[in-house]
């Protein structure tokens, strides 16, 4: 069989699914975080897939399970910190699936849902760390991603994301008295920043659709998580998304294909 049509037969949601659940899976076992690890993403899993199965009943009257509920799910169980308490999760799984539904522009919702519940959790419960831990085993999260990038055709966003936040990363590194070591160090232990530009940031309802605003997306995506991570370091990433996302419609305006 070709290998075009045999990757063409599964659509980027299960191709999404499949990876989160490795990841979570090669974190568990692999990294040390342990069975109890899993509770959180069920949780979450069990929030957003249940939330969203009434909403769209409430809708359509169809029972219909949703695969961008269980990947958000995913995403929040394997992004926030283990050994919260249960509701906090909850909590952001309400808000993801709630922020889906009833927070729009032109019928295509403004924030990554799951980014926007766990942002929205760790501010209102500081304690509810985000500690990306689903992004430990780096070489996979590496394959899998650059796989995402490119079934979404999403190079430009995510290398124009990449080459800012580095680049200007190591002019302050530099800036501040450190060597080239520090730098390398930086890129060798950079499963987060990996993970959050292939998979978290290239979701494809949030972002541009032209080339051009795609590539200025994802710098200034990258200057406003270093501006948050200099600054408000416990709301960085999430908060830098959130921010883009708002700012979207504006650079459709300002950019033009």
């Amino acid at each position: 069989m070709d290998l075009k049509l045999l990757l063409n037969k599964f659509t980027i949601y299960h191709y999404m699914i499949s990876f989160l659940i490795v990841l979570i899976l090669a974190s568990t076992f692999f990294f040390g975080f342990g069975v109890n690890s899993l509770l959180p993403v069920l949780i979450t899993i069990i929030t957003t897939v249940s939330l969203d199965l009434f909403i769209g009943y409430y809708k359509s009257k169809k029972w219909e399970l949703s695969q961008s509920a269980l990947i958000s799910g995913l995403f929040i169980g394997g992004l926030l910190t283990q050994n919260l308490p249960f509701y906090m999760y909850v909590a952001a799984g309400i808000v993801a699936i709630l922020s889906k539904h009833l927070i729009k522009f032109r019928q295509k919702h403004i924030f990554n849902p799951a980014n926007l519940g766990i942002l929205i959790t760790s501010i209102i419960f500081p304690t509810a760390l985000h500690t990306w831990w689903i992004s430990s085993p780096l070489i996979l999260v590496l394959i899998f991603g650059i796989f995402m990038v490119w079934r979404l055709k999403r190079f430009d966003l995510t290398l124009s994301f990449l080459i800012s936040y580095f680049l200007i990363n190591s002019i302050i590194i530099l800036s501040r008295g450190a060597q080239f070591s520090d730098i390398y160090f930086t890129l060798i232990n950079g499963s987060v920043i990996f993970f959050f530009s292939m998979f978290m940031l290239i979701e494809p309802r949030t972002n541009p659709t032209n080339k051009k605003q795609r590539i200025a997306y994802g710098v200034l995506v990258a200057i406003l998580f270093i501006i948050f991570q200099i600054y408000i370091p416990q709301h960085d990433l999430p908060l830098a998304l959130a921010v883009g996302n708002v700012l979207v419609p504006i650079l459709k305006n300002f950019i033009k294909g």
